[in-house]
């Protein structure tokens, strides 16, 4: 597998001013880059990696900084790539975080760039937030003087299993540049396209992914009695799993748990020796999430133990609550009205349970995650993990722009 390098020098920004943008300077050369950056999409598109196997993205994006003269570390926490602008050393350093992985989930789209990979896709628009930033790199490194900060631009692996971020921040992605603000971006089928969701409070769920192994006996299908049926013995504690939530968890406490996976057996006429299942579960406030792993020990053990089986439960703890810093949050929705006005900004009422492995930088570095809107015809708005998902590719002006304008606004 191999991408087509990017020259930097191809792309012209359709003004010969970059030291002083003002909104109509920076809207034209994000239209002349466009072009370029909805290929790049296509291209990441249709050649999907799954999370910890990002090694061709990164070496694209590794290729497209060193292009536009920017400082590439590659190979942290994984696949992760740093690229550096340099305006200062003096100056303080702002951070910009795009992840690359995809998902195990077949395309179902019939498009000429549809993931050819069988079962992997990118079914939450990581090829766009990467494109995106990519962009961002591009524009920006052609208006360097215009620019009172340095810039680390953060491409992130295995953001989908929650384990990149955290796996580059113990690589020491930002030990030495210390960013005083950190930023990114998420594309949302449940907005217009082009638009920009804020929200000021929790933005996304606590959310942690758990395994389950459970062993008992096998045998004849027509002899249970001789057996310690584990898939009887998996649906018992399934069952009273989900009613954590709906009966230990106060309801007005938002929080989910969902059984994604389960594998046992091979045969209908046998009761086979051993069963596991995973999934995730998610909550907005740490003392439930808590409560949600110790009513979930207690359930697995003592259910299986009551059958006669042994089980095993393992933890994952994966992402806090990620919840915008409030002045940053302020200071972007100004500087979005100023600088990007033909973008629409939305208050986003109610916060994801999603989770967003983002948080983990935010626990060191004051940041903000906003929404990109990226719905537009009906095929544009399927929801995010679908097999047909798909964004309105015009929608990414407005990421670029949304990132250009911090950069270029940071004081």
């Amino acid at each position: 597998m191999s991408f087509e390098s990017i020259n930097i020098n191809n792309i012209a920004t359709g003004t010969d001013d970059l030291k002083h943008l003002n909104a109509t300077q920076l809207e034209a050369a994000i239209d002349t880059l466009l072009p370029e950056v909805i290929r790049t999409r296509c291209l990441i598109h249709q050649q999907p990696e799954l999370s910890g196997h990002e090694k061709e993205t990164a070496q694209l994006v590794a290729t497209v900084c060193r292009n536009a003269g920017l400082e590439v570390r590659e190979h942290i926490g994984g696949h992760g790539v740093l690229a550096c602008l340099h305006i200062d050393e003096n100056k303080p350093w702002i951070a910009f975080r795009a992840d690359m992985d995809a998902l195990p989930i077949q395309d179902g789209k019939n498009q000429s760039y549809s993931s050819p990979v069988a079962n992997v896709s990118h079914s939450c628009g990581h090829d766009a937030h990467t494109s995106i930033l990519l962009g961002t790199v591009c524009l920006l490194s052609q208006c360097k003087e215009a620019l009172d900060y340095n810039i680390a631009f953060i491409f992130q692996p295995a953001e989908e299993t929650c384990q990149g971020a955290a796996a580059m921040l113990a690589d020491g992605v930002c030990k030495e540049l210390r960013p005083e603000q950190i930023y990114a971006l998420h594309v949302y089928p449940y907005l217009p396209a082009g638009s920009i969701g804020l929200r000021n409070g929790p933005m996304c769920a606590a959310a942690d992914m758990f395994d389950v192994e459970i062993h008992g006996r096998g045998g004849h299908a027509a002899r249970p009695h001789e057996c310690i049926d584990v898939i009887l013995v998996a649906s018992h504690v399934i069952q009273a799993l989900h009613h954590i939530v709906s009966r230990r968890v106060n309801p007005l406490h938002q929080a989910v748990l969902t059984i994604g996976q389960i594998h046992a057996g091979h045969a209908g006429n046998v009761i086979p020796d051993h069963i596991s299942f995973s999934g995730t579960f998610r909550s907005l406030h740490p003392e439930v999430h808590e409560e949600i792993r110790t009513c979930m020990d207690h359930i697995i053990r003592q259910t299986s133990e009551a059958w006669g089986a042994s089980s095993k439960f393992v933890l994952k703890q994966a992402t806090p609550v990620l919840t915008n810093n409030p002045t940053l949050l302020q200071r972007a929705s100004d500087i979005f009205q100023t600088l990007t006005p033909n973008i629409k900004c939305l208050d986003i009422q109610e916060p994801s349970m999603g989770g967003e492995d983002f948080a983990e930088f935010m626990r060191e570095i004051p940041g903000c995650l906003f929404r990109l809107g990226t719905g537009g015809s009906p095929e544009t708005r399927y929801p995010l993990h679908h097999p047909n998902f798909d964004i309105d590719e015009s929608s990414m002006h407005s990421g670029i722009s949304a990132f250009a304008a911090l950069a270029l606004s940071a004081k």
